[in-house]
């Protein structure tokens, strides 16, 4: 039997899986797992909860520092223009009081070149820790599941006959 010919069977492709960061999805729990309501209480039915499990076992230590970067020095951008507009009402408000507004952006730059520089090695170092972890332990392990509806109004839990 040739190979292209070959069925991958669920086994197989598992094996063949297990280098990647894999990231394991099962299928939503079936109706007949979940009560029913009784019928005749005037409520629609309530949709079966969709769920799905995810496996994280590694991330990309390089994606993770230039992104890292970018965000950082795109706060970096944010924190100089709020000091510059603040610098300058401060010059506006009361000439000569403070530091010039040269002076104030010099500083707010030099201590924002060493967040952006320190923050991101720092987020470097962690997505290798992580992905050190990850190797010994399997991975961080996450289920998301879809909300429960609205729980059920006064009426229906029988408040009325208490409060009458």
């Amino acid at each position: 039997m040739s190979r292209a010919k070959r069925s991958r069977t669920l086994s197989t492709a598992r094996r063949r899986a297990s280098g990647f960061a894999s990231r394991d999805v099962t299928a939503p729990e079936p109706e007949s797992s979940r009560p029913t309501p009784a019928p005749g209480h005037g409520f629609p039915p309530v949709p079966p909860l969709r769920s799905a499990r995810l496996r994280i076992s590694g991330t990309n230590p390089w994606s993770v520092t230039l992104m890292s970067f970018l965000l950082l020095g795109g706060l970096g951008v944010c924190v100089l223009g709020a000091v510059l507009a603040a610098s300058v009402i401060v010059d506006i408000v009361a000439p000569g009081e403070g530091p010039a507004p040269s002076q104030t952006l010099f500083v707010a730059a030099v201590a924002l070149a060493l967040e952006v520089l320190l923050g991101t090695a720092v987020a470097g170092l962690y997505s290798l820790m992580h992905n050190y972890t990850a190797r010994s332990g399997n991975g961080v392990r996450v289920t998301l599941a879809d909300a429960p509806g609205d729980p059920a109004p006064a009426g229906a839990r029988g408040d009325e006959a208490r409060e009458a």
